[in-house]
């Protein structure tokens, strides 16, 4: 296939932006490259979102309004429809830095790139700051770059998708998995687009820090990386003291609640095999019966492993919920599956 001839999937997620998302179809609409797809996915605006949408419904190929679990579920939705050869998001507020930054994409990339990466122009506030990309070289420091100037082949973002454990550096795990799974990088200083500022990342700075410290965590081969980063650094400069007291407490807490369940429980069900997940297995050893987890396909060499619907058909004193952050919304699924809400531990931290 020539770049001549080469599909650009451009996707947009959207949920109450109103004010933002005009502007960027306009760009998108504007744009010298026409082998386009622009999809658009609404999280169930109610402030008029929609009918800026269907304003512009002749130059836009698909588009969905309903609820979402979040921003990077949407996302995924966008990439199941994706038909394109490259993916790009251009996400509500955000537009391309010229209308030829696709042509100079598909003019520049080398033949066996797979991520193609280039700077931002960030907008807050009226003020303009310019931000190349990190490149690899900072990988464990921090996010190497963002996704409105990430062309991305299309193949890959079916392969790995985002995360929906992650409410705000879902990005951030997706390319530490495609650099740790070798996939080719490329990276430009050129500007691809206009980035405004203020979105969920500064919203949610104190989770979004969280998030990327688990990342690196799960990724890195060394634990010390996680301190060595910029998302620690930053976590802990601000208030250093109380902060690391929170953190010894917690994990007192922690492995004291997790002792009590080794000497009460026999049988126990874990949901969850992340990092947490396996170290408590770990830990807990043979008194980990079954495991549930979404991902439970790529652990076919474990046989502890069981869907949530057979619950029903086995026996077992309690389920022990792994994944910090999203108890309640496991706690309801469970409920749902007629599991006695007794019979349900959640970590207390």
């Amino acid at each position: 296939m020539t770049k001549k001839n080469t599909k650009i999937s451009i996707i947009t997620v959207t949920f109450n932006a109103k004010e933002y998302l005009e502007n960027t179809i306009k760009n998108i609409i504007s744009l010298d490259y026409k082998d386009i797809e622009y999809i658009i996915i609404d999280g169930a605006s109610t402030d008029g979102t929609i009918d800026i949408i269907k304003k512009h419904e002749k130059n836009i190929d698909y588009w969905l309004s309903e609820s979402d679990k979040g921003i990077y579920d949407a996302m995924n939705k966008g990439i199941d429809k994706a038909t394109g050869d490259w993916i790009i998001f251009m996400n509500a507020g955000d537009i391309f830095f010229n209308h030829s930054s696709i042509n100079n994409f598909l003019k520049n990339v080398n033949i066996d790139t797979e991520l193609y990466n280039g700077a931002i122009n960030f907008i807050e506030k009226n003020k303009i700051t310019y931000r190349a990309p990190h490149g690899l070289e900072k990988v464990w420091i921090t996010v190497p770059c963002w996704h409105q100037a990430s062309f991305i082949k299309t193949s890959l973002m079916k392969k790995y998708k985002y995360s929906l454990e992650y409410k705000i550096a879902g990005d951030h795990d997706f390319y530490l998995k495609c650099f740790v799974n070798n996939k080719k990088f490329q990276f430009t200083n050129e500007i691809i687009a206009n980035m405004i500022g203020g979105g969920l990342h500064k919203q949610k700075a104190k989770l979004a820090q969280i998030e990327s410290m688990k990342i690196i965590a799960d990724y890195a081969p060394n634990i010390d990386l996680v301190y060595a980063s910029n998302f620690y650094k930053n976590f802990t400069i601000k208030n250093p003291a109380p902060n690391n007291l929170h953190f010894s407490r917690s994990f007192s807490i922690f492995y004291t609640q997790l002792e009590r369940i080794k000497n009460k429980y026999s049988n126990i069900v874990l949901y969850g095999y992340g990092t947490l997940g396996k170290n408590i297995e770990e830990i807990l050893k043979d008194k980990i019966k079954y495991i549930i987890d979404k991902n439970e396909e790529g652990y076919t060499q474990n046989k502890k492993f069981i869907s949530i619907s057979n619950l029903e058909n086995i026996r077992f004193d309690i389920i022990l919920i792994s994944v910090l952050g999203r108890e309640e919304e496991i706690i309801d699924n469970l409920i749902k599956e007629k599991v006695n809400p007794k019979k349900i531990i959640a970590f207390e931290i």
